[in-house]
C-alpha cells in the first residue's frame, strides 16, 4: 500500500522538477546555441554590414550596445557573434562576426571581422572588390583598410576592416632622430 507520504513526496519532486527545468534557458536544455534576436538583429544587423563592409563605424546605439555590451575599463572589448543564417556581407554569407572595439581612448581603433562560409578567397576578394595585394587581397576605403585572408587554412575566409586609433597615426608620424 502507497502512502499519502510518499504521494505527496513524489508529486512535490516532479513539481520541482518541472519548475526547474522550466527555469533553464533553451540553450542549456539541449546544448544548441541561443538562436539570434530577431528583432534586435533587424535593428543592429545593417549597422554591423555597414562597419563589416567598412563603410561606417559602428555607432553607439542601444541594439548594438545590447549586442556588444560594455566590458569593465581595462578589459578587452572583443565579441564573437552568431549572425541570422540569411545575414550578409558584400552579398556573402556569413557563419561568424568578430568585433574588437578600443576600450575608450581611442588610440588603438576598431576591427569587424566577417567569417565568410562556402567561398573562396577570390570569391570574397571580388566581392569585397579587392586589389591583389603583395600577402592578401586588400583595399583603402574612406573609413579603414579592408583586407580578405585564410589565417586556418582554405577552408575559412575571414574579411576585416580595421579602423586605425590615434596610435596608428601618430606612430606614422614618428621619426627615428
Amino acid at each position: 500500500m502507497i502512502s499519502t507520504k510518499s504521494i505527496t513526496i513524489t508529486v512535490l519532486c516532479l513539481c520541482m522538477l518541472t519548475f526547474a527545468h522550466a527555469q533553464m534557458p533553451v540553450p542549456l536544455i539541449d546544448n544548441e546555441p541561443a538562436a539570434p534576436n530577431v528583432a534586435l538583429w533587424a535593428v543592429a544587423g545593417p549597422m554591423l554590414q555597414a562597419a563589416l563592409e567598412c563603410r561606417e563605424d559602428l555607432p553607439d546605439h542601444p541594439a548594438t550596445r545590447a549586442l556588444l555590451p560594455r566590458k569593465p575599463a581595462g578589459e578587452e572589448q572583443h565579441y564573437r557573434l552568431t549572425p541570422p543564417s540569411e545575414f550578409r556581407a558584400f552579398g556573402l554569407p556569413v557563419a561568424e562576426i568578430e568585433v574588437w572595439v578600443d576600450d575608450g581612448g581611442g588610440e588603438l581603433g576598431h576591427g569587424y571581422t566577417a567569417h565568410v562560409r562556402d567561398k573562396t578567397l577570390a570569391e570574397v576578394a571580388k566581392a569585397a572588390k579587392l586589389n591583389k595585394g603583395k600577402s592578401f587581397p586588400n583595399r583603402m576605403t574612406p573609413m579603414g583598410s579592408l583586407m580578405a585572408d585564410q589565417p586556418f587554412g582554405p577552408g575559412s575566409v575571414q574579411l576585416t576592416c580595421t579602423i586605425d586609433g590615434s596610435y596608428a597615426t601618430h606612430e606614422n608620424e614618428y621619426r627615428e632622430p
